[in-house]
């Protein structure tokens, strides 16, 4: 069944290849997901300055998002935003993932959209040159798992968006004591490594699957405007 899924999304990833641009959202998409669902909660990681947030406020989401964003300059421009919304939380500057303390993140020249705790790699530095490391600072790392029941109340239905660059994993190891609580799940992927120590597509496929997630819906990404391959995408899983 899983070599089925991964072939499936292989061709269509292929398809569209060439169609779809860098982060360009289809209208109306996420609420008719969010909606089916009745989801009321969203946690958004890894918001960086609010787009998604903002995309899915306007859509007409009447339950609440919860932003995290761990650079100081994104995190200043994401509560900023926020305040034109009654629904948006914006959690303190914070980095998610399996540990408790203090690490450092590298901010990206693209208006801190790749920064990440780890180091980029070459393919996205070919892919994406603009996107460098410029900068980097210090920031405090929590787990999902010691403020989810801050936000979230019995009955809630619950969404996790990550996007946070090639750390993924940690992120969704730290939620491994409430993912049973999350209903849908919208992961960032790559076909090829962008980042030093992070997984492919194919990985969380298998682990999500294995936690009783099915793959609902792919929506393509970062295509390398040199050979045209698409490098990211992102894929949306539902637990029945």
């Amino acid at each position: 069944m899983i070599t089925f899924l991964k072939t499936l999304v292989n061709g269509f990833l292929r398809v569209f290849n060439l169609q779809l641009s860098f982060y360009k959202k289809p209208i109306k998409r996420y609420s008719r997901i969010i909606d089916n669902f009745n989801i009321d909660i969203i946690f958004d990681v890894g918001a960086n300055d609010g787009e998604f947030g903002s995309i899915v406020l306007d859509e007409g989401f009447k339950g609440t998002m919860i932003s995290f964003e761990p650079v100081s300059i994104a995190h200043e421009k994401l509560k900023l935003k926020a305040k034109n919304y009654k629904n948006w939380k914006v959690h303190q500057r914070a980095a998610l993932g399996n540990e408790t303390g203090t690490t450092t993140i590298n901010i990206a020249g693209n208006n801190a959209a790749s920064s990440s705790i780890l180091e980029m790699g070459s393919t996205h530095i070919k892919s994406a040159p603009y996107s460098q490391y410029i900068s980097s600072e210090e920031v405090n790392i929590i787990k999902l798992d010691s403020i989810f029941d801050d936000y979230v109340a019995p009955g809630n239905e619950v969404m996790l968006k990550i996007d946070v660059q090639g750390y993924e994993e940690h992120v969704l190891l730290g939620a491994s004591n409430i993912l049973n609580k999350v209903r849908v799940i919208k992961l960032e992927c790559s076909l090829k490594s962008l980042y030093d120590g992070d997984k492919t597509y194919d990985f969380y496929f298998d682990w999500l699957v294995d936690k009783g997630y099915r793959l609902f819906d792919v929506d393509p990404g970062h295509i390398d405007g040199n050979t045209g391959q698409l490098l990211q995408f992102d894929a949306i899983f539902v637990k029945d």
